[in-house]
């Protein structure tokens, strides 16, 4: 078997972010609805309000897995431009229930508690505000998770009441997302559930005279072991539909796309052998374009022999579906495999860029036309000194432990930059120039 490392940004891992009250972030997500208080004073009455409830040893928790990971969440509730609710999280590590919840209400310029309820598990995997019961009003989605990331994980959906909030859904999840796929004005809930030694399942669900109510599901590759990565939104130009990177063996990884098709029925719209590949890639929005794109690792010409699977400098190319049965390139890049930074290839280097196989991915890549040899870029790994003798002629990229990482190109690229911390010298090395 043929040595593999897997580096991706994916979240294997639940993480617990725990953080002291006097850390707690005020963040405002449009997708969501959320604002923050207006007034410094109502942030500090609200402040205190939680401080004044939280019990002896508690301690206010994040979600590992939401895109807002703020520890305190004011929304507007009723969409009517006031933050008038604010809810937070918290653990208690000794107790028998670990995870809780708290919902404040605000009267003018100071809030009141009005609600303290046990959560489930022991982890806090993901937190929401939105609209899933389609009145208007936002419902409050938690998923909560356990030490074990081989077992399902609990989603739970709150309504919002006067005085507190009622548990309107419970079912295991492994990912989820809400979205209106049909694009009629209402969400729905979409839930993954992976199945040790069977199929995955797509579960769709939505509202329906007071309660949630599974419509179809879908069973997914056989293959798969599990799915990592699950996002939704406009798929093509005109089309939603939900992205599931998976894991489907010890040599493999493979992406899925579902639609709701023209009978409201779960659909996957691509075959699994279009989207095999080699290693994880986290399929997202890459180029801004509001279209989810499927990331695709291409073997550079001149490296498919000979070399294993971690030396080869992989590509990236990003694909959007195209409507039909089909895949369109809109996107390609040399990304880092450990993230320190990346660049965008011009589409005039589209089919004849690769890499010279005399480059290593820590020492030196050497970008060249496979067709005349003719290089086109050079990104090189330096020491302090040598860079603070080549800076004039290489653009900084990143910087990485003890090494700064440069660039020539012969045309301009895309660049992601990491920080321009750059190592300083120390006396012996400025004594040896």
């Amino acid at each position: 078997m043929r040595t593999k490392r897997l580096i991706h940004s994916a979240s294997l891992l639940l993480i617990l972010l725990s953080v002291m009250l006097s850390g707690c972030q005020w963040i405002q997500d449009p997708k969501s609805l959320m604002s923050v208080p207006r007034l410094p004073t109502e942030k500090a009455n609200l402040k205190s309000m939680i401080a004044s409830q939280l019990p002896e040893g508690a301690i206010l928790i994040r979600p590992t897995s939401s895109d807002d990971a703020s520890a305190i969440r004011v929304t507007d509730l009723n969409n009517d431009g006031l933050a008038d609710t604010a809810v937070v999280f918290y653990e208690t590590p000794e107790k028998e229930v670990r995870i809780h919840g708290m919902v404040f209400h605000r009267d003018g310029d100071s809030w009141r508690m009005v609600v303290d309820f046990d959560g489930e598990g022991i982890k806090l995997d993901s937190v929401e505000l939105i609209d899933i019961t389609n009145d208007s009003r936002l419902d409050l989605v938690v998923g909560y998770g356990s030490n074990d990331t081989d077992l399902n994980k609990g989603l739970v959906i709150y309504t919002f009441t006067q005085d507190g909030i009622n548990k309107l859904f419970e079912q295991p999840y492994s990912q989820f997302v809400i979205d209106d796929l049909d694009q009629n004005g209402k969400n729905q809930l979409f839930i993954v559930n992976n199945r040790r030694g069977q199929s995955p399942v797509l579960t769709a669900f939505d509202y329906q005279n007071g309660k949630m109510v599974k419509l179809n599901e879908l069973a997914m590759d056989k293959e798969v072991n599990m799915y990592i990565n699950m996002v939704s939104g406009f798929i093509s130009k005109d089309h939603k539909g939900i992205v599931m990177d998976a894991s489907a063996g010890a040599n493999y990884w493979l992406t899925n796309v579902v639609v709701l098709n023209k009978d409201k029925v779960l659909e996957q719209v691509l075959s699994d052998d279009m989207t095999l590949k080699p290693y994880f890639t986290t399929s997202a929005d890459i180029n801004g374009d509001g279209i989810i794109e499927i990331a695709m690792p291409e073997t550079p010409s001149g490296w498919d022999r000979l070399y294993e699977s971690y030396e080869i400098p992989y590509f990236t190319n990003y694909f959007q579906w195209d409507g039909s049965n089909g895949l369109k390139l809109v996107d390609k890049q040399y990304r880092d495999y450990l993230d320190r930074f990346y660049l965008t290839f011009p589409k005039s280097w589209y089919g004849r860029v690769t890499v010279d196989t005399k480059s290593k991915k820590d020492e030196i890549l050497i970008f060249v036309d496979q067709n005349t040899n003719e290089k086109l870029a050079e990104i090189r790994f330096f020491t302090p000194v040598m860079w603070d003798l080549n800076k004039e002629k290489w653009k900084y990229l990143s910087s990485f432990g003890d090494k700064i990482i440069g660039i020539i190109s012969k045309e301009p690229l895309k660049l992601n930059k990491g920080l321009p911390k750059i190592p300083e010298l120390n006396n012996n090395e400025s004594n040896s120039k």
